[in-house]
């Protein structure tokens, strides 16, 4: 990566994520009161909560009546728990940041710390004043030799019985990583480590690394999502998560034999760059695995095409792939539209809402037990919108973008 991208990517990031006016406001406000809580939920015009059901709009947006949360600044990458039969109330655990990461220092990713909200219908959704910083429920410990002192993010929250979840996140360090001839910056070495909490998600104990970067895949391993075997079979707990090395993003595998207490990498790509002049020429980042009502394993992505500016300028969509079992692989889908992988959702076109408008990302899919489909991701309209939460649902359980349609509250 030459030294001549190094500010455009902090620049395009910065600006994708947050507004460039909150930016300016927002840190300082956040540091004054670094420990304080907020316990109601958000209200502001794009972001707001009511007892009706429209389909336009966000489901959950950053604080901004609050300057002192966590999350005053922009939310992303939902990850959502339907009611379980030891918990009758629907989870979304999420990050967000107000502008900054620990000790104040510039964050160029919505990441930063973890916060939880919960929900009768998994539409109207209210925060959970956490224990830890502005809120939150998982924080960077801010010790400069941590692997996740700078900054951190969910993956996946698994529940493995008795009441336990299991969280797979992703941290960011003080390293110093130099990109090309530029200058170096902090927090783009991320690796991936598990928490577990017995409180239902409210406090989370720490259990070390799982998964370090490396070198050959990229600069960091991150945003792992986990897809477990079907109940009562005996296979590998699978891991997706993905690295950037320079040009380009590509997803990637790990498995584990015990039940996800340590992980092995598979050295395959799982999902990787397109073509040249494909929709996802640049190549695929964040990602949604699930397994359909009739069994299928399936893959919503995040990828983005070459723009103008290069990879990192480019567009950003949500494609789909599918497990191959013959293969023992994940082939990118060619059914809906006859292009590998689609796409099949696009910011701003429809069946997705104006205020996608500018960049779609961070899936998570959610099987219902009729068979139908929610979609969670995050997404905003323009560089005045701080990013925000959204859904869309799928009745059928098909994945055609005429199958979706756009759901929030009023």
């Amino acid at each position: 990566l030459s030294s001549t991208y190094v500010f455009p990517l902090v620049v395009y990031l910065n600006l994708l994520h947050c507004s460039s006016s909150f930016l300016r406001t927002s840190s300082t406000a956040f540091l004054s009161h670094v420990g304080t809580t907020r316990s109601t939920p958000l209200s502001s015009p794009l972001c707001s909560s009511a007892s009706s059901v429209t389909t336009t709009g966000p489901i959950l947006g950053p604080s901004f009546d609050d300057p002192t949360a966590f999350d005053a600044g922009c939310v992303a990458h939902p990850v959502v728990l339907p009611p379980s039969p030891g918990y009758d109330r629907w989870q979304m655990y999420y990050y967000g940041n107000p502008g900054s990461w620990a000790h104040g220092r510039p964050g160029f990713l919505p990441t930063g710390y973890v916060g939880l909200a919960e929900s009768s219908d998994g539409i109207h959704w209210e925060k959970v004043s956490g224990e830890e910083v502005g809120g939150s429920v998982l924080a960077p410990t801010g010790r400069e030799e941590d692997w996740d002192g700078l900054h951190l993010g969910v993956g996946d929250v698994i529940p493995i019985g008795g009441g336990e979840l299991c969280m797979y996140y992703f941290g960011g360090s003080f390293e110093e990583v130099k990109l090309g001839g530029g200058p170096p910056f902090q927090g783009l070495r991320m690796t991936i480590g598990r928490a577990r909490s017995t409180d239902g998600g409210r406090s989370w104990e720490r259990m070390g690394q799982v998964l370090e970067h490396d070198s050959a895949e990229g600069l960091f391993a991150s945003w792992p999502k986990i897809l477990l075997p079907p109940p009562g079979s005996r296979d590998l707990w699978k891991m997706s998560y993905h690295a950037f090395n320079g040009t380009h993003w590509s997803a990637y595998e790990a498995h584990s034999t015990d039940e996800g207490e340590t992980w092995t990498r598979t050295g395959r790509v799982a999902v990787g760059p397109g073509e040249t002049d494909a929709w996802d020429e640049s190549g695929v980042g964040t990602r949604a695995t699930a397994r359909t009502a009739d069994g299928e394993e399936i893959m919503v992505y995040e990828a983005v095409e070459k723009g103008a500016g290069g990879a990192l300028m480019g567009r950003h969509r949500l494609g789909l792939a599918r497990w191959d079992a013959a293969q023992g692989s994940w082939k990118k889908d060619k059914k809906i539209t006859g292009i590998p992988g689609g796409p099949i959702l696009d910011g701003g076109v429809e069946p997705m809402d104006q205020w996608t408008a500018q960049v779609i990302g961070t899936p998570y899919l959610v099987v219902m037990e009729d068979g139908s489909l929610r979609l969670y991701f995050c997404s905003k309209e323009n560089n005045n919108m701080c990013m925000s939460i959204g859904m869309l649902e799928s009745p059928s359980g098909n994945l055609e973008p005429t199958s979706w349609r756009p759901i929030s509250p009023k």
